[in-house]
Parts: C-alpha cells; sequence; structure tokens
C-alpha cells in the first residue's frame, strides 16, 4: 500500500502545476454567505423604530460585514404624506398606505404636533382600541352563517351609536325603528351589530374569525409588530359590545388596521405585511428575502359582500362627506373604494382617536388589487383635520391622472 502512495503523491502534484490558473479559479472553494436569520433582523429593525429622529438606515452590520437593506417603501408617496402632515398638524396620527398585490409596506409612519416629529414606532404599536374598525371581522363572521344576509332587517331603540343592554331588548314601542344590517354597517350603528352578533353567531365563532384575520397573531416577519389583541366575551352585553367595538379591550395597531381592508380587495386573501424586502451583501449577494406571503384566511363570496358593505360607507354612510366630491362619476367608473369608520377614545398614548381603514383598487385591470390605507388621528382638545379626508388625499394622489 505504502508503494502506491509513494508513486502517486508525486503525480498529484504534478498534475496541480500542470493545472492553468484558469483552471484553478474554477476549483476555488468561496466563503459562503453569512445570513442573518429573521431574529437578527427583527431585533436591527424594531430597535431603530424606537428612536423617532432616526429613519431606516440602507445598510447594517453584523459579524464584522456590511449589508444593504432594501425597503418596500414608496420615496414620493411618503413625501406626500409627510407634506400633509405638517400642513394640518394632528395632536398624533398613524398613516399605513400597504400594496394589496403584495403586502408591501408604501409607507408607515406617525407624527406629533408637538415639536412637528415624525417617528417610525407608532404604527406597527398595538395599544390602540379597535373601535368599529371590528365590525369588519364581526361582518365578516356573521355573513359566513349561511341564514344571514346583509339586508337582513333590525328594530333598535335608541340612538345607534349608544349601547345600553335596554337596547338589546326586544320590546316593542312606538320609538321603535327599523333599519337593514348593510345600513347599519354604513352609519357604524352599535345596536344593530350587538343583536345580530347575539343572535346570529356565538364568541367562539367571533373568536375564530378574529384569529383568522390576525388578531392575536404575529403578522410580519423581520418587525416586531404588536399583536392586535381579541377577548372572548363571557356574557350577552360583552358580546354585543366586542362584536360592535364599542370597548376599550380589543385593540389592533395601524398596520394590522390596513390589513383588514387588503383582505377584502384581495377577495379573502391576507397578504402578510413586510416593510424590509431583502438584505444584500458587499458583493451584490442576497443573503436573505422576505418572500411574500399570503393566505385565503375567508371565502371569496364573503369578500364580496364586505366590500358591498364598506362601499356603503363611501357612497352613504360616515365618510360620504369626505368622499362626495372626489367621487365623480368620472373616478366613480374608474375606481373601487371601500372604507370604514371608528372612534373612540382612550387607549394608550391617551386620547380620542379618529379611525379610518379603506382599500381603492382599479374597476378595469382586476389583476390589479389597488392598494389599502389606515389612518388613526388620536385628538386631544381640538380636531385638525378628519382621518377620512387624510385618505382620500393619499388614494387621490396615488391614482392621479388613472385611465
Amino acid at each position: 500500500m505504502y508503494k502506491y502512495l509513494l508513486v502517486l503523491a508525486p503525480l498529484a502534484l504534478i498534475g496541480y502545476f500542470l493545472v492553468g490558473k484558469d483552471e484553478q479559479k474554477k476549483i476555488e472553494v468561496k466563503p459562503k454567505a453569512s445570513v442573518i436569520d429573521n431574529q437578527q433582523l427583527r431585533h436591527y429593525l424594531s430597535s431603530q423604530l424606537l428612536d423617532p429622529k432616526t429613519p431606516f438606515k440602507q445598510t447594517i452590520s453584523h459579524n464584522s460585514n456590511s449589508y444593504k437593506v432594501n425597503y418596500s417603501t414608496d420615496p414620493k408617496l411618503e413625501s406626500f404624506v409627510r407634506k400633509r402632515l405638517r400642513y394640518y398638524r394632528p395632536d398624533k396620527a398613524a398613516v399605513v398606505v400597504m400594496d394589496n398585490n403584495n403586502g408591501n409596506l408604501l409607507v408607515s409612519i406617525g407624527f406629533t404636533r408637538q415639536g412637528k416629529v415624525f417617528d417610525y414606532l407608532l404604527p406597527f404599536t398595538g395599544t390602540h382600541p379597535a373601535a368599529s374598525v371590528f365590525k369588519i371581522v364581526t361582518s365578516a363572521d356573521l355573513i359566513n352563517n349561511e341564514d344571514f344576509d346583509i339586508h337582513d332587517k333590525f328594530k333598535y331603540r335608541g340612538r345607534g351609536t349608544t349601547l345600553y343592554k335596554y337596547q338589546l331588548k326586544n320590546k316593542k314601542t312606538r320609538w321603535q325603528r327599523t333599519t337593514s344590517f348593510d345600513r347599519a354597517f354604513a352609519y357604524s350603528n352599535n345596536v344593530i351589530f350587538g343583536k345580530a352578533a347575539i343572535n346570529n353567531t356565538t364568541p367562539e365563532e367571533l373568536e375564530d374569525m378574529a384569529k383568522r384575520l390576525g388578531f392575536n397573531d404575529s403578522l410580519m416577519k423581520e418587525i416586531d409588530l404588536a399583536k392586535s389583541t381579541f377577548e372572548i366575551p363571557q356574557t350577552d352585553y360583552a358580546m354585543a359590545e366586542i362584536a360592535s367595538g364599542f370597548n376599550k379591550r380589543t385593540q389592533i395597531s395601524p398596520v394590522h388596521c390596513a390589513v383588514l381592508s387588503s383582505v377584502v380587495a384581495n377577495g379573502g386573501v391576507l397578504q402578510y405585511p413586510r416593510l424590509a424586502t431583502n438584505l444584500v451583501d458587499e458583493q451584490n449577494q442576497t443573503v436573505w428575502e422576505n418572500e411574500v406571503r399570503k393566505e385565503q384566511v375567508i371565502g371569496l363570496e364573503t369578500a364580496k359582500e364586505l366590500a358591498e358593505l364598506m362601499q356603503g360607507t363611501i357612497k352613504r354612510g360616515t365618510a360620504r362627506r369626505t368622499f362626495r366630491r372626489y367621487m365623480s362619476r368620472r373616478i366613480s367608473n374608474k375606481l373601487e373604494i371601500g372604507g370604514k369608520t371608528g372612534s373612540i377614545t382612550g387607549g394608550f398614548p391617551f386620547g380620542k382617536r379618529d379611525w379610518f381603514t379603506s382599500y381603492a383598487k382599479p374597476k378595469k385591470n382586476l389583476d390589479d388589487k389597488g392598494i389599502s390605507v389606515c389612518i388613526m388621528i388620536i385628538n386631544y382638545e381640538k380636531w385638525y383635520v378628519k382621518s377620512t379626508k387624510l385618505a382620500q388625499e393619499i388614494i387621490s394622489k396615488y391614482y392621479r391622472g388613472i385611465k
């Protein structure tokens, strides 16, 4: 055996020196790129959000290596949003614009009137009562019930914006009024939603729908997005409170709020939001990629009926005044726009929240699912701008010149 080794060893050395430089390059083993995992990226980007004065950096360092971060943001649209926030100067505001086709967050920015400060944390925080925005979840659950029709009639007493126990009783009086469920959605009638939930669904079914639509779940890989919270109601009155959004326990983040509208625009498909699309090393090699994630969470027919409800908010409901001038025949023939308003006092930071979540997509191009816009404005003593107004301006800017 040693004789064979003595013969082969010199031959191997001769073969090495006979190989050309080009061939030597082919057999060289290049070191693998240092891959950054989701946990490391999430820790980095989340730490950047905590500094309101520092925008997302274009490069990060890890293990003595430098990486370029590519974000999903739209600089031109973000610049427009910044200008409008500087103009209106609300006490606090969070603006999220999401591309429904891939989950890209085109804009995710917060603003504080005191000091005219922009920050990147507020849109990702989940300490905000969902208010009537949660009616989207309740409607999706009720529509799943085969015996339920969005045009069903309901009787109620008192103001629709309140929710007292006596209003949930089916007592005949001369002050009773009748309205349909779709109209109750458009005008955000708490009493109708409370009655509809008590009579047509269960706490467990409502919880299941909330989970399907992203509550109590982590929606992002690269950002430590606060989970939106849902608690199972224990009594009929608690069920009415939760279903109508007339409570402070159900909380949501502005990013998740935009996702709710995106599900409707996508025909029941939840596009998971993403802010960082990929990381590239110094050799221009991709070391991490945030793939487009999506999941069918509700049926197509359910999504279509939700879209009809949300369009009612724009055409005749709580957002009609803002969109009346914008929704001319020329625009209404080209864009499908739906939305849901909400308002409640509470949360952290404390204040009166003015919510509006909406979607807008072209009618002629069915493959384009458009954008979703969520505006959350927190007012202290004075109103400076309505959330519906700011959303309408953003939609108008994005689709300016649409044919």
